[in-house]
Formats: C-alpha cells, sequence, structure tokens
C-alpha cells in the first residue's frame, strides 16, 4: 500500500477543529489588512481578526493563495516524509486561483510524488470536511486511486448555504456571482446565498432581517434532509455566535446523532465575507458512495 498524504487550504478551516493527522500538511492563505500581510491562522486567528475588522469598519481586508514555491516546497518536504503520493484538496476553482497555481505546481515539480489535485468546488469547513474525509479513509488502507473519484463525487453531494450579515465585502472583492438583482438594496437586506454546483457563491433568496433569512435557511436543509439517510452536517460562523447556536439548535432537534463538524471561518474568508455570516452545507454520503 502506498504512504499517502493530504494537503488542506487554510481556507478549509481544519486549523480550529480538533483534529491530528501526521500525514496532514496546511498550505496557507495571506490576508491583507492595512498594508500588512499576514499568514491565515498562523499570524492572524478569527477571534483577532473580526475583533479587528469590527472595530475599524473602514477596513477593506483581501487575501492572496498560497504561492507556487510554497506549494513546491510543500510536495518536497513530503515527499522527504518518506510519502508517494499526496491528494491536495483546494477551494473552489470559482472563488480563488489555488487549483491553477497547483497544477502548475505539479507540472514543474521534479521530485517522485504523485499528486492528485482535487476541487472541492466548496469552501470554509465544508472543504475542509472533503481533506477529513481523505485522511479517514487513508487510515482504512484506501489509496488515492479509490479516495480521489469518491471526493470528486462526494464534492457535488452537498448543499451550501450562508446567510451574510452585509454583502458589502463579497461584492467589493467581486466574489459574489449574479449579484445584479441584489445591489440596490445591497445594505437593506440578509440575503440566503449558496455555493452551487460550479461552486460558485450565487443569490438563493433575499429576506428582510437576519432572523428571518436564519429561519428560511433552516427550513430548507430541514425540507431537504427529509429524504436523505446518511448525512454529514457542516455549520460555521464569522463571529455571530448567536445565529449560530440558533441554526445548531435546530437542526439538532431533529439531527442531534448525525455527524457534525463546526469551526469559525477563518479569516482568508472572512475578508470576503465580513462579519456576521452563518452558514450550514449538509453532505449526502450516499449519493457521494463513500467507499467501503
Amino acid at each position: 500500500m502506498k504512504k499517502t498524504a493530504v494537503i488542506a487550504v487554510s481556507t478549509g478551516c481544519l486549523d480550529y477543529l480538533d483534529i491530528s493527522y501526521d500525514n496532514l500538511f496546511i498550505v496557507r492563505c495571506k490576508i491583507i489588512l492595512d498594508d500588512k500581510s499576514y499568514n491565515d491562522f498562523v499570524d492572524l486567528n478569527a477571534d483577532t481578526f473580526y475583533e479587528t475588522i469590527k472595530s475599524d469598519t473602514s477596513l477593506v481586508p483581501t487575501s492572496s493563495m498560497p504561492s507556487l514555491g510554497e506549494m513546491l516546497e510543500t510536495f518536497e518536504e513530503i515527499e522527504k516524509q518518506g510519502y508517494e503520493e499526496v491528494i491536495f484538496n483546494t477551494i473552489s476553482s470559482e472563488l480563488s486561483g489555488t487549483l491553477q497555481t497547483a497544477e502548475m505546481a505539479k507540472k514543474s515539480y521534479e521530485g517522485d510524488l504523485e499528486i492528485h489535485l482535487v476541487d472541492t468546488k466548496n469552501a470554509a469547513i465544508s472543504e475542509g470536511f472533503l481533506s477529513i474525509e481523505a485522511l479517514k479513509l487513508i487510515e482504512e488502507g484506501k489509496t488515492a486511486k479509490t479516495i480521489v473519484p469518491y471526493l470528486e463525487r462526494l464534492a457535488l453531494a452537498r448543499k451550501q448555504y450562508f446567510m451574510v450579515d452585509n454583502l458589502r465585502l463579497l461584492v467589493k472583492n467581486g466574489r459574489l456571482s449574479g449579484a445584479s438583482g441584489f445591489l440596490g438594496r445591497v445594505f437593506k437586506i440578509k440575503p440566503i446565498l449558496e455555493v452551487n454546483d460550479d461552486g460558485k457563491i450565487v443569490p438563493f433568496e433575499k429576506v428582510r432581517t437576519q432572523q428571518k433569512a436564519l429561519t428560511k435557511m433552516v427550513e430548507h436543509v430541514l425540507a431537504d434532509l427529509e429524504s436523505l439517510d446518511n448525512i454529514v452536517i457542516t455549520y460555521n460562523t464569522s463571529d455571530n455566535k448567536e445565529g449560530f447556536e440558533y441554526v445548531k439548535s435546530r437542526i439538532d432537534e431533529h439531527y442531534e446523532d448525525v455527524p457534525a463538524y463546526a469551526a469559525p471561518i477563518t479569516p482568508v474568508i472572512g475578508a470576503h465575507t465580513g462579519v456576521g455570516t452563518v452558514g450550514i452545507a449538509y453532505f449526502d454520503l450516499d449519493k457521494a458512495k463513500r467507499p467501503n
């Protein structure tokens, strides 16, 4: 059996989970804030970041992806540690150029490491969930030949919704597709957005208040889940504890025993969502046909 590693991007929020795998490597995006650059989570974590942008609403944080050189160094380190293959799970290629840079790194890498790239078509903890699944399957003795096709199916076997308290940063940084219908009232609504099958953030429903948006989001998820048997749920928030607890408690009323992962939205994603976001996603493991 080949010795297999996993590379995740810091956008997947795995830093905030209580997990430990020797074969997990994380490449870090950077946050540019007030003309200074910070490594995601390492130099600037979620708590500090949201306090900073709440205290100065004039700030417009931006982000940058891991560099080609950083990826090549990670490949070298993985091979040096004796791994023969690596599964590299990236944030949706519609939200970042990370996958394209990874493709360039793969082409230019001169070592013997087998590199498998996966576009998760997700962001935040639902992106990170694909890496968790890969790590579990490696522990079960599966290799990339089996795992990668499953991850590609899993990326499409999900629904991901989130409520944004303020569209200012998503619009300003160009991460919201099809936003023309929202822009006239950008500061007056609390929209429900979704990540579609292409991995784009698109409008889902216009709602006037935050509480109504959270309630409708929960109702959509509960309706979706009625016909599903084998699911995993993910939750995330950018410093909206009350909204997060409301959403999770409502889902737990019906699905408390279902496997779930929750994490803060890490700064490199929060640079675009801003403060106040609450997100929920679910994965249909039967549809994805998880390997036994």
